[in-house]
């Protein structure tokens, strides 16, 4: 299987199959020729496929959703070569043809005649002519316009730009030290050994940012479980909840765990961890972490986290609650999430996220404390929702480093896009 057939074969997975990128790298990782060259094309194109379609949309006579399927990947890997890695020879046009013979023989004409049209025609095709900015903007940084519109009515024009900038960056990757079994200098000592380039994280101090990642999570480091693989963001809730040894711990909505393996090594196992999910297919992932990470008392339930668990009820002394959410913060890593994600799905995720909390809170012994956390942006899932714990009676507020909240700004913060707040139940 040569390297163009594995990148549309994933693409096909991704788009259409709503599989997860990085799932679909590591499962054909090894019949690639060139990995490198295949992955950048497979987050190149997902990263770039509005605009990419925008072009095929100025050059195709059919109308885009006419278009079979298989054409229009091999289409979009065509113009991400030729535009984006300025692959301008005929060989490359001539391969994706061939591609298209096996695939849907009969288009082979079309997909030859948009991509050599497109070389040739290439500066006037690849101009946006939009007067919306907002549409323009869409475009440009493959964004739904939707979703491009709820981030620039909360948060404007400038924040919204340098969101849609920053999408696309290639992010450095934060580890997380297990300090169970090592410490700080020590491990970057050994990474430096292994030739991996590292530097102390901002954001919490049980970082290293990691600037070359590639066989990170190959390392014998990573197997002996030396550290974890998680931003500092998501490192950040954990930290601001601060558990104390001796106490009973809940991560309702968990998997795939880092966050819970995180409470067991902050309590330095000498808590009672649940990790709650209701996916319980995850449940081997986070018990591969425990183990690998050397850990104890944590047991795993599966119960659906927005409905109430009578043997849950007051029995914590703290509650992580990192919520399912749009992920807005991590499509950076996840570009695949942009194109599944619409203003609906995120109101009925802010509504779903208001039905744990219901339960959370309700898990939570008197003077027992709450962190509410998502890996997203935007006023719904955030600070309404921080609004609406706000106004509830049995819950006092506390600040976080005398803020209201903390919200992660991944353009400025070089991590996930982040919200974290907390509350304490008030004792009866």
């Amino acid at each position: 299987m040569n390297d163009l057939n594995i990148i549309f074969k994933i693409l096909k997975a991704i788009i259409y199959d709503d599989e997860k990128s990085s799932d679909m790298i590591n499962k054909y990782a090894n019949d690639a020729d060139n990995l490198a060259f295949v992955t950048k094309n497979v987050y190149g194109v997902l990263e770039n496929k509005i605009y990419i379609d925008y072009m095929i949309r100025k050059l195709s006579d059919i109308r885009l959703k006419k278009i079979h399927k298989n054409v229009l990947i091999i289409l979009e890997i065509g113009i991400y070569n030729i535009h984006f890695l300025e692959t301008k020879d005929y060989a490359t046009v001539d391969n994706l043809v061939d591609l298209t013979k096996e695939k849907n023989k009969r288009s082979a004409g079309f997909v030859n005649a948009i991509l050599r049209s497109f070389i040739r025609d290439e500066k006037e095709l690849s101009t946006i002519h939009e007067t919306d900015d907002i549409k323009s903007l869409s475009i440009r940084y493959s964004f739904p316009e939707e979703i491009t519109r709820y981030i620039y009515d909360f948060y404007g024009m400038e924040y919204t730009k340098a969101y849609l900038r920053d999408a696309n960056r290639i992010k450095d990757i934060s580890i997380r030290i297990n300090r169970l079994k090592t410490n700080k200098d020590d491990l970057i000592s050994q990474l430096i050994n292994e030739n991996f380039q590292v530097k102390e994280g901002s954001i919490s101090k049980n970082s290293i940012i990691v600037e070359n990642p590639s066989g990170l999570a190959d390392s014998l480091l990573f197997k002996d479980g030396y550290f974890t693989i998680q931003q500092e963001s998501s490192m950040k809730a954990v930290e601001i909840l601060n558990p104390k040894k001796g106490t009973k711990i809940l991560d309702l909505c968990a998997a795939p765990g880092t966050k819970t393996s995180y409470l067991g090594e902050w309590t330095e196992n000498e808590s009672e961890i649940i990790a709650n999910d209701i996916s319980e297919s995850k449940n081997d992932l986070i018990y591969e972490n425990i183990e690998r990470l050397g850990l104890r008392n944590i047991s795993l339930t599966n119960y659906d986290a927005s409905t109430f668990v009578e043997e849950f009820s007051n029995e914590f002394d703290y509650v992580m609650v990192d919520a399912p959410c749009s992920g807005l913060g991590v499509v950076g890593r996840k570009p695949e999430i942009r194109y599944n994600r619409d203003k609906e799905t995120i109101v009925r995720l802010a509504k779903l996220q208001k039905e744990i909390l219901n339960q959370a809170i309700k898990y939570l012994k008197p003077g027992g404390f709450l962190v509410y956390s998502t890996c997203t942006i935007g006023p719904l899932e955030n600070r309404d929702n921080f609004k609406y714990l706000l106004d509830i009676k049995e819950l006092e507020h506390i600040k976080i480093d005398g803020k209201d909240f903390i919200e992660y700004k991944s353009f400025e913060d070089m991590t996930d896009g982040f919200f974290i707040s907390k509350f304490r139940k008030i004792n009866d």
